[in-house]
């Protein structure tokens, strides 16, 4: 056993991002509750205090990622509103939440149970989406538009916060750099008022 000592908040917690880790680089089928223990340095029982089972880590697991990704979101327009310069720095967010924890990135669209679609489904998306809609109510924006933009600002978030996982850590600098300047064109969809 390690000599890793942790406070017992901080065990669940460093149990949870060990959990992630060996679920990204070997398969959700090799986590196990004794290999989780193993990789925290504590007793083979240590797990069972904070998890009834693999079943119940797993939902710990999600639960963790979506409620940071959520409450980064919540935080990073808590000072504009439901702006267009709202939606850039939620943007920003999202891509830089994902470009330095890669390891959730990997974990949320390809390992777990989460689900898009309707408001309901995951948080985060929900708060995203009806961050839009409650801004184009604001600007009296087309309803026809309302769905394939708020797609589309989605979709581009998404797909730069893989674009900067996939160029590695090292690189991160450069993309917490040039993330607000790509961004920032996402004001050219709107009209002027």
């Amino acid at each position: 056993m390690g000599n890793k000592s942790y406070h017992h908040g901080d065990l669940r917690t460093a149990m949870i991002e060990k959990g992630i880790e060996i679920i990204n680089e070997q398969g959700v089928s090799t986590l196990s509750m004794r290999k989780l223990a193993a990789a925290c340095g504590v007793s083979h029982a240590a797990p069972y205090s904070h998890f009834a089972s693999k079943d119940e880590l797993y939902a710990a697991v999600e639960n963790h990622i979506t409620e940071q990704f959520a409450a980064v979101l919540k935080e990073s327009v808590k000072e504009t509103g439901q702006t267009p310069e709202g939606l850039f720095c939620l943007g920003c967010a999202y891509v830089l939440f994902f470009a330095r924890n890669p390891q959730y990135f990997h974990f949320v669209f390809t390992r777990s149970s989460i689900e898009y679609g309707d408001v309901g489904d995951y948080e985060p998306y929900d708060f995203y989406k009806e961050f839009m809609m409650q801004m184009f109510d604001d600007m009296n924006y087309p309803q026809e538009l309302r769905q394939k933009t708020f797609f589309a600002h989605w979709a581009m978030a998404h797909g730069l916060a893989y674009m900067a996982i996939s160029y590695g850590p090292e690189k991160l600098h450069m993309w917490e750099e040039k993330i607000p300047e790509i961004l920032s064109h996402s004001y050219m969809i709107f009209p002027e008022k």
